[in-house]
C-alpha cells in the first residue's frame, strides 16, 4: 500500500517543532514541581528543627533552674555541715580533756605520779617517776586499756634518786584521742614487765 503525504514540507516542520515546544515545555513545568516540592519538604523539615530546638533550649532553662537550686541545696548542705562540724570540734575541745585527765588519773598507779604533761601536734608526752619498772609497765598497761591514750609507748626509763630512795624515771609517748572512740592498737597487747633484777635493755639510759 503506497502513502502519500500531502501536507507541505514548511508544514510538516511548523508541526515538528510544535511538539516539541510542547514537551520542552512540559520538562520545565515537571522540573519547576519538583524543585517546588523539594523546596515545600525542606521548608517543614526546617520548620520541624526550629521546633525541636526551640523545645530543647525550653528544657535547657528549665533544667537550669533545676540545677541552680540543686546547687544551692548543695550550699546550703555544705555550710550545715561545716557549722555541725564547728560544734562537734567545741564539744570535744570542752569535754575531751576532762574526759582524758579522769581516765589519766584512774590509769596512774600509786606508786607513780607524773611532773609533766606536754602535747604536741598529735604527740603527748608523759613524764614522771615511779617505784619500779613493775610500776611504770603497769602504768603503761592501764593507759592501753583507756580510749583515750593511742599508741602507748615506752620512751625512756631510767634509774633516779629522790631523798635517797631508788627510784625509775620514765618518759611515756602516746596519741590522744578526745572522742574516745577510735584505737589503732589492740587493747589485748600490754607491755612486759622487765624480769626481776634485770636491767631494762633499749629503753634504758643511765
Amino acid at each position: 500500500m503506497i502513502r502519500i503525504n500531502l501536507i507541505p514540507e514548511p508544514e510538516r516542520r511548523e508541526v515538528k517543532g510544535a511538539g516539541e515546544i510542547f514537551i520542552g515545555i512540559c520538562v520545565i513545568a515537571a522540573l519547576f514541581a519538583a524543585i517546588a516540592a523539594i523546596h515545600i519538604l525542606q521548608g517543614n523539615k526546617i520548620v520541624d528543627v526550629h521546633r525541636s530546638i526551640a523545645k530543647a533550649e525550653k528544657r535547657i532553662k528549665e533544667l537550669e533552674v533545676v540545677k541552680k537550686k540543686v546547687d544551692d541545696f548543695k550550699a546550703k548542705n555544705a555550710e550545715l555541715n561545716r557549722r555541725i562540724e564547728i560544734i562537734n570540734v567545741l564539744e570535744k575541745n570542752r569535754t575531751g580533756p576532762l574526759y582524758v585527765m579522769d581516765a589519766l588519773s584512774h590509769a596512774i598507779p600509786n606508786k607513780a605520779w607524773i611532773d609533766e604533761f606536754t602535747e604536741k601536734g598529735s604527740q603527748t608526752k608523759l613524764a614522771g617517776i615511779a617505784d619500779s619498772e613493775f610500776t611504770v609497765a603497769d602504768f603503761m598497761q592501764a593507759l592501753q586499756t583507756s580510749p583515750y591514750f593511742v599508741g602507748v609507748e615506752l620512751g625512756v626509763i631510767k634509774k633516779t634518786e629522790l631523798r635517797k630512795l631508788d627510784l625509775r624515771a620514765f618518759v611515756i609517748n602516746t596519741k590522744l584521742d578526745y572522742t574516745g572512740k577510735s584505737r589503732t592498737q589492740d587493747k589485748t597487747q600490754a607491755p612486759k614487765a622487765p624480769e626481776k633484777n634485770a636491767e631494762p635493755e633499749k629503753a634504758v639510759k643511765e
